[in-house]
């Protein structure tokens, strides 16, 4: 009889699951460490990593310490990219499966994670370049007609962690001025089909040839220098036809 009833409950489980269909791996409900203590201008990118570990997903005391281990990952990947002054939030995972060693044993699971990078400056300071950003934008820019099609090349601080919000709130303020901004993906697949390097500076030369093969009329680089009260935002905009310089700016932060 007991051998029936478990036969049974064998039976009613697989319909379920065949009638339910695969089903989804296993992720983080809710956010881990979100945001809504937090200033959205803080916010200067977003970080991914894959990790393995022996917690299994699913149980409260395993799922806080994946968690947990996520933000140990992600925050060391995000000071690689930006700078030690930063931190991560908004964290979510997903379960990617069991995997195993090279003697196929059991090994653990594997997880994606990623989350929200943010900036631990002060919230004046990142006013303060919002507000150099406007400046220079307007001045470089006005001798550029609008509709013109705008790459930004590349942004150079000594302060890595930055350099992506500098080049955001640029973005911003170019398209709302009316000017069509090269999407900067496609400046990353050219950069790998290209295999060239835009961690710093390039010269004039070198970045003329990169806005020509964006399809850009014009290019933009820049340079965020200085310490203390000689902070400076320096803008440049070339013609990629013929390579002179048609706007700059020079604003203090």
């Amino acid at each position: 009889m007991k051998k029936i009833f478990t036969l049974l409950l064998f039976f009613i489980l697989s319909a379920l699951i065949t009638s339910c269909g695969t089903l989804p791996p296993p992720t983080s409900k809710k956010p881990y460490r979100p945001m809504s203590s937090k200033q959205k201008s803080a916010v200067i990118g977003s970080v991914d990593v894959i990790f393995q570990t022996r917690q299994v997903p699913g149980y409260r005391e395993d799922n806080r310490n994946i968690s947990n281990m996520a933000y140990i990952e992600l925050l060391k990947k995000a000071k690689e990219l930006y700078d030690d002054y930063v931190d991560v939030f908004d964290i979510t995972w997903t379960d990617m499966g069991s995997v195993r060693d090279e003697s196929d044993k059991w090994a653990g699971y594997k997880f994606a994670a990623s989350g929200k990078v943010i900036t631990q400056k002060k919230e004046d300071e990142l006013v303060g370049i919002e507000d150099a950003l406007i400046r220079a934008a307007n001045d470089a820019m006005k001798n550029v007609s609008k509709n013109t099609v705008i790459a930004i090349i590349y942004i150079t601080a000594q302060e890595g962690g930055i350099i992506n919000y500098i080049n955001n709130e640029l973005e911003f303020i170019l398209v709302k001025n009316g000017y069509i901004i090269v999407d900067r993906s496609h400046l990353n697949i050219l950069r790998q089909e290209q295999n060239f390097q835009l961690s710093g500076e390039v010269d004039d030369t070198a970045a003329i040839s990169i806005g020509k093969m964006l399809g850009a009329n014009a290019i933009i680089t820049g340079i965020l220098e200085g310490s203390g009260n000689l902070r400076r935002l320096r803008l440049r905009v070339l013609n990629v036809e013929t390579g002179q310089i048609i706007g700059a700016a020079s604003e203090r932060l």
